[in-house]
């Protein structure tokens, strides 16, 4: 396999392997430049190069660890420089990284390798644009055993081998079950007792002629095995026809795969096979098992998915993972704003003063995914421009509701963001996600996890944008935060596309958003619910204080008897002198 990384300036003539250079590499698979000697190519996917007769892979740019290279202040990737490591099969790839691991990096490339493919495969069923290159080659016969066996690889073989093959399996399912349902008469009367009923002998248990004709059911099971393992594992989509008794994902991970049954096994009965089609099957299982053995490769042009703008993918993914079908149900002057703004990602959300799921008494959460490289700090960097984009995002929806509840236009399905009373407004959420690997140093043993499914908070929590210090509920003021997700955790969780998982998934980000910017909130301010003394009301309170207190209270149910004052920690105990009030109401945290 041959690695090239998304936006990675590379030298198009320095030799690659067997003489050939990154242009000549290339130059069937993707437009190159004439006259340029360093390019930059913008694509993220699989193919095939006829000259190197090798796979290339591209990967996305978010695997630059933002670590440079001391000596030209290089990006790099796991300490080596991406020209260095084109050839990842190579023997002086172990001298190229700087840090400990060469195996363990080349196996996580290798399972990258299948979310990507999967991830663009999830993407192009469902979207049909022009970010996806197509590219039609020569398709090359099976020939001798090839060089090339990634995983990826592999896993496609196994799939076009079972397509391809429906015949065969067909008539070996039905010699397996032939003879199951006839009687064996001799044995069922010399081993079975028999009821007299109405003078007819009646046998309880007869015993059936179990014709074993199947001399490849072992190695069928294990094929069958491994199919079920990458369906479940890897989203894959595989028919699987025959109902055989199969080993169970876990115990094929655990027992073939980690602890090298697998291989034990299928060397011990690989005497039994002779014919062309049991060997392939046999060769098939055998490179799953072992990533070391070769297998013959038969390249179709259906297996060439390279996507431009993955930027666009990734949005897409979010969107999906976090969004699901709401913002798809929302009203398009929302994510499609008057001024031609397009947000991407928008939900219907409990609000962040209340626990409420009543429609009205909720608010709408805001995102914008940033497919960025990052910077040498682990960051993703925004520039001002996405910034204040972001709270133009927000102000445009204001605007908005506050359209809607005043012209009476209202069916109950939005949210009501101002109370009539207190005049504030509730909170909109604003945030940005980013992508991430975590590196060896940050990640610790979530190093280069595709099952590590936590939101990180960049530094900063919560910022502000206001007119007006300590007006938490004012409208000019706007919140922003700022996630980082694990990528490898997106692109496998998006294309294994299980729906349940991905749905429990949006559940946990959701309630994390909440709940993280609640707690940096209750860093920033003091909350407290006011109830009126007997025979007052919250109104009269309000006409007392309106000056004091506006933009600091909120009534978060319209038909409730109480307010919540939001104050910051070190301007509260002014606010009360000025009240003339003793601070001994309720102490509330937003919950």
């Amino acid at each position: 396999m041959l690695l090239f990384i998304e936006g990675y300036p590379y030298n198009l003539n320095d030799t690659v392997m067997d003489g050939l250079t990154v242009r000549d590499v290339l130059k069937d698979v993707v437009s190159i430049p004439v006259k340029e000697n360093k390019y930059a190519f913008e694509y993220v996917g699989y193919c095939y190069s006829k000259a190197a007769k090798d796979v290339i892979f591209f990967l996305p740019k978010v695997v630059l660890t933002g670590e440079q290279n001391e000596e030209n202040d290089d990006d790099t990737i796991f300490g080596a420089s991406p020209q260095e490591i084109i050839d990842i099969e190579s023997d002086k790839i172990k001298s190229k990284f700087t840090e400990e691991g060469c195996k363990e990096y080349k196996e996580f490339l290798s399972t990258l390798s299948i979310w990507i493919y999967r991830t663009i495969s999830v993407y192009k069923q469902t979207h049909n644009d022009n970010i996806l290159e197509s590219k039609k080659y020569q398709t090359e016969s099976r020939g001798r055993k090839q060089k090339h066996n990634t995983l990826l690889d592999v896993i496609i073989a196994l799939r076009d081998f079972n397509r391809n093959n429906q015949d065969y399996f067909t008539f070996i399912a039905k010699n397996v079950h032939s003879g199951y349902n006839k009687i064996n008469w001799s044995k069922t009367i010399a081993s079975s007792q028999a009821f007299i009923q109405n003078d007819t002998p009646v046998y309880i248990e007869p015993v059936n002629r179990k014709k074993m004709v199947n001399f490849d059911e072992e190695l069928l099971v294990i094929y069958f095995s491994i199919l079920n393992y990458i369906r479940e594992m890897h989203g894959f989509s595989f028919e699987i026809n025959i109902h055989y008794h199969l080993i169970s994902p876990d115990k094929l991970k655990q027992t073939y795969i980690k602890k090298n049954l697998g291989c034990r096994r299928l060397r011990q009965i690989k005497y039994k096979y002779f014919s062309d089609k049991a060997l392939r099957i046999w060769d098939l299982c055998y490179a799953f098992f072992d990533r070391e053995y070769k297998i013959a490769m038969n390249r179709q042009s259906e297996d060439f998915l390279l996507a431009k703008d993955f930027d666009h993918i990734f949005e897409v993914m979010i969107d999906t993972l976090i969004g699901g079908n709401d913002k798809q149900n929302l009203p398009k002057e929302l994510t499609e704003q008057k001024d031609g703004k397009l947000v991407d990602h928008m939900f219907i959300g409990q609000g962040l003063i209340e626990q409420s799921d009543l429609r009205s008494e909720m608010t709408y959460y805001i995102g914008d995914s940033k497919y960025y490289k990052r910077s040498k700090n682990d960051k993703t960097q925004l520039g001002d421009k996405s910034i204040y984009k972001q709270y133009t995002y927000a102000r445009n929806v204001i605007q908005w509701n506050m359209n809607l509840f005043l012209d009476s236009d209202c069916d109950g399905e939005q949210p009501q963001l101002r109370d009539a009373l207190t005049e504030g407004y509730n909170p909109i959420p604003n945030f940005f996600i980013s992508a991430r690997i975590p590196d060896r140093r940050n990640g610790g043993s979530k190093f280069l996890s595709f099952d590590d499914r936590d939101l990180k908070t960049q530094e900063g929590g919560v910022q502000l944008n206001r007119q007006f210090e300590n007006r938490l509920f004012d409208r000019d003021t706007l919140l922003l935060c700022h996630y980082d997700v694990n990528f490898l955790y997106i692109v496998s969780l998006y294309g294994r596309d299980n729906k349940s998982a991905q749905s429990a998934w949006r559940e946990y980000v959701r309630k994390e958003f909440r709940s993280r910017i609640q707690n940096s909130l209750n860093q920033l301010y003091t909350f407290r619910t006011i109830q009126p003394r007997e025979g007052m009301d919250c109104y009269q309170f309000i006409q007392d204080n309106f000056q004091r207190l506006n933009g600091k209270l909120y009534r978060p149910k319209t038909d409730s008897n109480y307010l919540v004052l939001a104050l910051m920690k070190e301007e509260e105990v002014d606010m009360w002198e000025a009240l003339h009030v003793k601070p001994g109401a309720i102490r509330n945290e937003v919950n």
